[in-house]
């Protein structure tokens, strides 16, 4: 992971459990701090729907990498509200054979900055964590790409695109302790507005040490795809992350 990744969940990671630990003597509102490490397989492919001068391929960029996140939840009773912050850097180098004739192959640099930004109601039927709990909110996802792209008899070429999209959230997950110590959860959530569509699933297995501190070890699958008007036409960007997680919760 780059050193702006590290910094920014560092840095939010200490504010946010300040915040919880301020607000631990509200009694019966529960609190939750959640960073995470993600190791995803990353693919990053777009595509052309009319226009000339711009880069249809996919398969720009493909590489595992890692990603920093965290997951900030109060509740109290049956509603509570949940903030989910994730921050990717990654760049990639790759041959691309361009669809067309003379079907010239490029090669071409990749950097990929991704934010993703949740905020949500949660609605918690039985007034616990454990069961099944719903999500409605907002995802905000912030996309910033360059690409580096050299013909094989001509200069290298620069093509730089940033996005920023905003849907409706809707979802549930949910959560069965099989102990005091061994739990087992899911999470399964679409978008939909700005973006053609987001998919985001989860899986973990989770430890708990005591009445503060646990850790969850799961996997992750996020898609993503937008379209935006460049070069004369339609552009349509497809990102996929798929890989296991490493999460150390925080309960107050």
């Amino acid at each position: 992971m780059r050193l702006p990744a590290l910094t920014r969940a560092a840095g939010l990671a200490a504010m946010l459990l300040g915040t919880a630990g301020a607000a631990h003597a509200a009694g019966d509102t529960e609190w939750l701090v959640a960073p995470y490490l993600w190791y995803p397989d990353i693919s990053l492919d777009q595509s052309s729907g009319g226009g000339g001068g711009g880069i249809s391929a996919s398969d720009l960029l493909s590489k595992t990498d890692a990603a920093g996140m965290i997951r900030v939840e109060v509740a109290r009773n049956r509603w509570g509200l949940s903030v989910d912050y994730l921050y990717l850097s990654v760049a990639d180098n790759r041959n691309v054979t361009i669809p067309l004739p003379p079907n010239p192959t490029l090669g071409v640099r990749a950097d990929l900055d991704l934010t993703v930004f949740e905020f949500s109601g949660v609605y918690r039927p039985s007034g616990e964590e454990t069961g099944i709990n719903y999500l409605a909110g907002l995802r905000s996802i912030s996309t910033d790409k360059v690409l580096l792209v050299t013909p094989p008899d001509g200069p290298t070429e620069r093509f730089e695109g940033d996005e920023s999209v905003t849907d409706f959230l809707l979802g549930a997950r949910y959560l069965h302790r099989f102990n005091n110590r061994w739990d087992l959860s899911g999470r399964a959530d679409y978008s939909f507005g700005d973006s053609e569509g987001t998919w985001n699933l989860i899986g973990t297995l989770g430890f708990r040490f005591n009445d503060l501190f646990a850790i969850n070890l799961g996997y992750r699958h996020a898609s993503l795809e937008y379209e935006s008007n460049a070069n004369g036409g339609v552009e349509t960007t497809t990102i996929e992350l798929s890989g296991p997680l490493l999460g150390f919760v925080f309960r107050f």
